[in-house]
């Protein structure tokens, strides 16, 4: 079943330059899709902007966009903010520095709380129905001694911890739709792995649709089960990850993955 659907979305700078032209895209429930391309491909700002992340002043966006049916994205306006939720490429940035982890997580739930009559929290309310929810996130995503962790600010633990935080913030509002916008950049491979494999438990367990930002074709071959290409803020191709990989339509497609293969070769 089509979980997100995106249609003819442009973004443009202020002066009229066009950042991205005609993106359109289809993820299905229990699916995560790859968006790859190189740095300045327009990957990231086509994913904010079906939040409604991008700051006012910085781009203009036209296009549709629904997801499980309902449209949310209307002419390039947030009219009704999705049931969706982003994982960001820099953990420890996306995190406020000055509180706790737990206060970070209940914060959110208190604000889950009052916005939505999903059950977020289990049925519990008060502060220690929260705290209570917010360490079953933390034990979600593999994080040990989770109440330890609750009393921790963000410089206290690794990226790979932050990531997990990050990924059980955006779970914790039980979203349909996660964006992982290059979840795993400057963590070590070890800790890459744990993480993506985490994503894909997601996924299977929650039955979410993922939309997968990566420049690292690599990451994204592990992942995903189509992909679609992007060049200078264009769609090149969008098609299964094998044809993808062993028949790739268009050129830049090629030279995409030639250049992944020579790094791949240049590392050993």
């Amino acid at each position: 079943m089509t979980l997100l659907t995106v249609e003819g979305l442009d973004i443009d700078a202020p002066g009229g330059r066009a950042l991205v032209r005609d993106f359109s895209i289809e993820v299905a429930a229990g699916e995560i899709v790859g968006v790859v391309g190189e740095s300045g491909s327009g990957k990231t700002m086509t994913a904010l902007s079906l939040l409604g992340l991008l700051p006012d002043g910085v781009a203009v966006v036209r296009g549709e966009a629904s997801l499980g049916g309902r449209p949310f994205l209307r002419g390039g306006s947030v009219r009704e903010r999705p049931n969706a939720t982003m994982v960001f490429q820099n953990p420890t940035a996306a995190l406020n520095p000055t509180m706790r982890i737990g206060a970070q997580l209940t914060r959110l739930l208190t604000f889950l709380e009052k916005k939505t009559a999903s059950p977020v929290n289990k049925g519990r309310r008060g502060r220690d129905g929260r705290r209570a929810r917010a360490e079953e996130l933390l034990d979600s995503v593999g994080i040990a001694e989770p109440g330890a962790v609750m009393g921790r600010y963000p410089h206290q633990l690794s990226g790979g911890m932050n990531q997990r935080v990050g990924i059980a913030m955006a779970i914790a509002a039980a979203p349909a739709l996660l964006i992982a916008d290059e979840p795993t950049t400057g963590l070590d491979v070890t800790v890459q792995a744990q993480i993506l494999q985490l994503i894909r438990t997601t996924v299977a367990d929650r039955g979410i649709g993922v939309l997968f930002v990566s420049h690292d074709m690599g990451v994204i071959a592990q992942m995903c089960r189509r992909v679609a290409v992007m060049y200078r803020g264009e769609l090149r191709e969008c098609a299964d990850v094998d044809d993808i990989f062993h028949a790739p339509r268009d050129e830049y497609t090629r030279e995409l993955l030639a250049s992944t293969m020579e790094q791949a070769a240049g590392g050993r």
